[in-house]
């Protein structure tokens, strides 16, 4: 047998039976048992996907049509099948575990012997919770799960598109929930009720100035994305941003020739004293010599 053959059943003779973390928010991970495996070992793009679209399916299992539905589709079945069996096999050698991928019954399962824990199913139940309970805080802790966009490396994946399109919207509800509106304008730049929001909020804490930059910049991102200026309400915030400055007193203005006319003054002033005290000091030094006569 050879030694890359040999090598291969090596790798596939483990069973995971313990905890597989999957990564799908921000990027593509699988650890098992804390343990990540190199980028490298997904070289084969067919594995990676299959195990992406399985970690993304309920209960992580499709039926095998399915699986060929979405990743072959131009391919007829009996054309597909070894590409789905390929897919696997290679699936398996990157993970070093023979059961990470389990086709029985017309069946494909992922890890059927292994708790597995993916990022996305654990940001869909808090978001979930949090807004069926209109929990604040729980809203922030939902949003901190969310690691970025779904796969970006599949953005032009259709299995994938409309899954990333309901997440993206689940982390800007959390937001709104949690009240971070410069997150939200940052998800979604055009956002006005998000912008409005962080506008009062600066005008509350009394800073106008930062409230009237926030403004022009909704300006600026609504009439360049959307060729519209913003809405009423924040025309109306403008209108108390600018009828606030103009009420606010003027800074005041250094008086300079009343500080120079003080300066002259006390110039004039320490002369006086310093021939003052000359003259004292002659007087007595005067004395002092008639004394020694």
């Amino acid at each position: 047998m050879h030694q890359h053959t040999r090598q291969a059943v090596k790798e596939h003779r483990t069973i995971c039976r313990n905890h597989v973390t999957i990564r799908l928010l921000g990027g593509f991970e699988v650890s098992v048992d804390g343990a990540a495996i190199p980028d490298r070992r997904w070289s084969r793009r067919t594995a990676a996907s299959l195990v992406k679209l399985l970690a993304l399916a309920p209960g992580h299992r499709l039926h095998r049509e399915q699986v060929i539905d979405i990743l072959w589709p131009d391919d007829s079945p009996a054309d597909a099948a070894p590409r789905l069996h390929k897919a696997a096999h290679y699936a398996r050698k990157a993970t070093g575990c023979r059961d990470a991928i389990v086709l029985r019954n017309d069946v494909v399962q992922l890890f059927p012997t292994a708790h597995v824990a993916v990022d996305v199913g654990t940001f869909e139940e808090l978001a979930g919770r949090a807004i069926a309970d209109h929990d604040r805080l729980a809203a922030r802790a939902a949003a901190d799960h969310y690691g970025g966009e779904l796969l970006p490396d599949d953005r032009y994946e259709d299995w994938a598109a409309e899954r990333r399109e309901l997440l993206r919207l689940r982390h800007l509800n959390v937001l709104r929930l949690a009240g971070d509106w410069l997150a939200v304008t940052e998800a979604d730049r055009g956002d006005e009720d998000a912008h409005v929001e962080l506008i009062r909020d600066h005008v509350a804490t009394g800073d106008t100035v930062v409230a009237l930059a926030h403004y022009r910049r909704l300006e600026r991102v609504l009439d360049r994305d959307l060729g519209v200026g913003p809405g009423p309400v924040a025309r109306q915030l403008l209108a108390a941003i600018e009828s606030s400055s103009a009420a606010s007193p003027a800074p005041a203005v250094p008086d300079v020739e009343g500080l120079v006319a003080e300066l002259v003054e006390l110039t004039r002033r320490q002369t006086d004293l310093l021939c003052r005290l000359a003259a004292t000091s002659w007087a007595l030094a005067s004395a002092s010599a008639g004394a020694c006569a």
